[in-house]
């Protein structure tokens, strides 16, 4: 069984396909980066490794696709 949360990526997914969308991988990292500084101190260190983790994939994987 699919993770509900994975179902609505691929949900989000298919609607910016619908849409025609042009966002990118660094439109990505943009965005976790913005959303990371507004949270500001609410975020735990915790949260803030796990982000970090997940921003760095995205940036590795833009990288290797350039």
């Amino acid at each position: 069984m699919t993770h509900p949360l994975i179902v609505i990526f691929q949900q989000r997914a298919e609607m910016l396909d619908m849409q025609g969308s042009k966002a990118t991988l660094d439109d990505a990292i943009g965005m976790l980066a913005a959303w990371i500084e507004a949270m500001g101190s609410r975020l735990t260190e915790d949260d803030l490794a796990v982000l970090g983790e997940i921003g760095g994939m995205l940036y590795r994987d833009g990288l290797n696709r350039r």
